[in-house]
Order: structure tokens, then C-alpha cells, then sequence
């Protein structure tokens, strides 16, 4: 990307599978701009790409993180328990499980945890749906320390919680309304922001010249905050449809500037250090239960329009406007790897696409999954990881 490219702060075996590209060991991948480095091989046509493994992981939404040879995510039996599973990413095979008492929480969907898992050094961080934060050992899945939102003071969001862990420097970030920093030693309470309306985005720290920030959008709007205290720096409203904000926002231009989107608008904002001001704002690009690509001047998003309306689209992003839009893909999900994007629809069909302005040009497609698809596909080891929220989950190779 160019010199817009989001700035967030932030060969080894599998079986017999060289894992060459790199990890993708967090929500929004190894930079946190939902993009896969450009190493490996590309997704292509995927129509080709073949089934290495099926494993169930239990019903939920967490997207699946991969480490080395290690592949982590979340999901519910659908009877009272949560297991945080780590499978061989080569094989499928469960290396080992951390199960729970967690609420399932089905409010209009099928229920199950929303958080994928962060992987940092030897440690895994995970949100459970009803706000159980667990530190385990990444190697066999031994808690280090574990915490409570809901005993910090988070109200349960009307659909669970949704931020996944965000480790900076020594605190993990949480944010479901109010930010909570948690040491990341012993899970201790450093600091919480302002109470805002509960939402669903994680938040993002990041740096203006030589000062700390955190961007978190909640159920009403998007704070700054103060990365050392959690003080407000700026705040501006935000307005989406049942308060459902759960779109990561990006920080551009190394602070300068910020981009959120949620499922009824985008906006663009200048970012001067004290103040928020508008760029544009548009309502082609709606994000509603995922996060968009930035590439070369240009937003690629799967726009969450409800039944036939839903489409990819392309705007361009120095001022919103339209460049193209392919219908179908309802409430899908979309990551970029290298100069192609692959988007996994709700139907559960996995589709490679072209990152270009230009027009649309799909490079092919499959169906691998049944439906619901409301899960980020991730690209790790040269290799593909989608799931449902029935917990079907699959891993695809190269031809």
C-alpha cells in the first residue's frame, strides 16, 4: 500500500506443510489493516484450492488466529459450556481445549462468542460472549490470569460482547463502551475510560507524532483517548442502526488521519491531535458485521445492505465516491491478501478478487461452507481458515 496504508502499532512445519507466509495472529491480521503480506501463494482461483482439514469448533463468531504451527479460536455446545480450542494448523488435530461455563446469548442469531483470540508471545488472550477474559499458555492452554468485564464495570452489550483483545506494549486493551487496560502480566486493572453505550468495535492504539492514542468507536460514536489514562481527548457521534458498531476503525497517515464505518454510513476524519474533523462522509459503504480492505487510494468492502441490495463494493478513498458494486455477497466478510482480496459471502462461498479500482474482476470462487458466514476468512502458512456459526470450520491448501 501506499502512503495511505493504515499505521497501527502492533520456515517452520506444520505435518508437512511449509508455512512461508506469515501469521495471522489477531483480528485484522499481523499489522492490524486486515491485510496479509504479500508472501506465499496468492488465493488466486480458489475454485482449485482443496480441503485439508474439518474440525467442529463449536457455534460461535470468533475468527480463527494462526501462530506458527498453531491455529486458535472460540465456540459454544450450545449447552452452557465455551472452549477455547487450539488445533495443528497442518492437520486439524486438537493440540488442546480450556472449556468454561459461559452464556450462549442467541439474540437473534445463533449465539457464541464474537472475540477472536489474540496471540502474543506465549500467551493467548481471549473474550468469552458474556465478557470472561482469559490469559493462557499458549503451548498448552494453562491459565496465567483471568478477569471479568462485567465485574469491571462493563455492562453485557444487548448482543454480547464483541472487542477482541488488543495487547499494547505492556496493557490489553478491551472495549465494549468504556475502554478497559488490563496489565498484561497479571491482568490488573490500570485504567477505564468514560461509561459510553456499549458496542462491539475494538479499539486501536496508535501514535500522533510523538503522542499515545486509542481510537474506539461505540454504540454512539468514536472517542480518542489518552493511551497512558483512558482521558477523552475528542469525541464524535456516530450513528448506527440498534447501535451496532463493530467495525475496527483505521488509523491513516500515521495519526492524521481516521476512517470508521458502520451499518448505515463512512466517514473519513482529519485527526489534528485535539480535534476530529469531517473529510467526507458517505452512505455506499456499509460495514455492519465486518471490516473493510485499504489499498492504493481505494476502500474495498462487502456492504451489509439487507437481502438482494447486499454487494461489494469499491469507493475510492480520498472522497467516497463509488468506483464499482457486485451484488451477492450479503452480510460477508472480506480480507486482502497481496494485490488480491478474498471475500467469503454468507452463504458460505469463498470468492478471490482482484484489488483494483478499475471494476470488479473475480478471479473464481467456491462454496465451502454452509451458511451462516458471519467470520473474516484468514490467510496464514500459505493457507486458508474459514468457519460458520454452527462451528464448522475449514482449512483450504493451494493446488
Amino acid at each position: 500500500m501506499n502512503a495511505l496504508r493504515p499505521h497501527l502499532l502492533s520456515a517452520v512445519l506444520v505435518a508437512t506443510v511449509s508455512l512461508q507466509a506469515a501469521d495471522w495472529p489477531r483480528w485484522l491480521g499481523p499489522n492490524g489493516d486486515n491485510r496479509a503480506p504479500a508472501a506465499g501463494k496468492l488465493p488466486g482461483d480458489v475454485s482449485k484450492w482443496t480441503v485439508a482439514w474439518k474440525a467442529d469448533v463449536g457455534r460461535g463468531y470468533a475468527a480463527i488466529a494462526v501462530a506458527g504451527t498453531r491455529a486458535y479460536t472460540l465456540g459454544h455446545d450450545g449447552q452452557g459450556k465455551e472452549t477455547v480450542v487450539c488445533l495443528d494448523a497442518g492437520s486439524g488435530a486438537v493440540v488442546w481445549r480450556h472449556s468454561y461455563p459461559a452464556e450462549l446469548l442467541p439474540k437473534m442469531h445463533g449465539g457464541g462468542p464474537n472475540a477472536t483470540p489474540t496471540i502474543h508471545g506465549d500467551r493467548v488472550l481471549t473474550v468469552s460472549k458474556d465478557g470472561q477474559v482469559f490469559c493462557l499458555g499458549a503451548d498448552k492452554g494453562n491459565v496465567v490470569w483471568q478477569a471479568k468485564l462485567t465485574d469491571l464495570g462493563l455492562p453485557l452489550p444487548q448482543w454480547g460482547f464483541g472487542s477482541s483483545p488488543v495487547v499494547d506494549g505492556s496493557r490489553v486493551l478491551l472495549a465494549a463502551g468504556r475502554v478497559v487496560a488490563l496489565d498484561l502480566a497479571t491482568g490488573k486493572s490500570l485504567w477505564q475510560s468514560a461509561e459510553q453505550h456499549p458496542g462491539y468495535a475494538t479499539a486501536v492504539p496508535f501514535r500522533r507524532g510523538d503522542r499515545a492514542f486509542v481510537a474506539a468507536l461505540d454504540g454512539k460514536g468514536l472517542s480518542v483517548l489518552t493511551a497512558e489514562e483512558g482521558k477523552e481527548v475528542v469525541r464524535r457521534p456516530f450513528k448506527a442502526m440498534f447501535d451496532v458498531t463493530a467495525s475496527t476503525p483505521y488509523v491513516l497517515e500515521d495519526g492524521r488521519k481516521l476512517f470508521v464505518s458502520g451499518n448505515t454510513s463512512a466517514e473519513l476524519l482529519e485527526f489534528d491531535g485535539t480535534a476530529l474533523n469531517p473529510v467526507w462522509a458517505s452512505t455506499e459503504v456499509k460495514t455492519a458485521l465486518n471490516n473493510a480492505v485499504l489499498a492504493d487510494g481505494a476502500i474495498y468492502a462487502v456492504d451489509g445492505r439487507q437481502g438482494t441490495a447486499a454487494r461489494f463494493v469499491s469507493v475510492r478513498l480520498a472522497d467516497g465516491k463509488v468506483n464499482w458494486a457486485h451484488a451477492g455477497f450479503g452480510y460477508g466478510t472480506v480480507i486482502g491478501v497481496g494485490s488480491e482480496l478474498l471475500a467469503l459471502t454468507e452463504g458460505g462461498e469463498l470468492v478471490a478478487v482482484k484489488a483494483s479500482p478499475e471494476s470488479y474482476q473475480e478471479l473464481g470462487r467456491q462454496q465451502v461452507l454452509g451458511k451462516t458466514c458471519w467470520t473474516t476468512p484468514v490467510f496464514a502458512g500459505d493457507r486458508i481458515f474459514v468457519r460458520n456459526d454452527r462451528g464448522e470450520a475449514v482449512c483450504l491448501k493451494a493446488p
